[in-house]
């Protein structure tokens, strides 16, 4: 009986992680021309919410010519997220800066790909290869 109770806590906890809705975003300090924003979480609906805002206003304000997204720990993202990825995008063109993004999963690589974001914004596996297309 004390096992089937410990089984079902695990699994509890398990649906509990999986189903995480939270997108958490840190921002780092501007180093070597570039802004780094670390997600960790699910872009999708709920969690755009949570960080939309604060995601204009840092574009609004940008003042470097590299935005780069590490989506290393992005585990999903949805339509809506990729549209809103795209108008960020297209503000900073007009003020001839750039979105790049570094280590996605493949998953979401996948959808970036099908969608056909990758082609608009750059997408690099390290922090080297992107370095490396700024410098070549």
């Amino acid at each position: 009986m004390e096992l089937n109770y410990n089984i079902n806590v695990l699994k509890f906890f398990f649906m509990i992680d999986y189903f995480n809705l939270n997108l958490n975003m840190e921002i780092f300090p501007v180093q070597d021309g570039l802004q780094v924003v670390e997600f960790k979480g699910n872009m999708d609906k709920v969690g755009l919410q949570s960080i939309k805002e604060k995601l204009e206003k840092l574009v609004e304000t940008f003042e470097s010519i590299y935005l780069v997204f590490d989506f290393d720990q992005l585990e999903f993202i949805n339509s809506e997220a990729i549209g809103f990825l795209l108008t960020l995008h297209s503000r900073l063109i007009k003020k001839d800066k750039k979105i790049m993004i570094l280590k996605p999963k493949s998953h979401v690589l996948d959808v970036l790909n099908v969608i056909g974001l990758s082609k608009i914004i750059e997408c690099y596996d390290t922090m080297e290869l992107l370095k490396g297309s700024i410098k070549g």
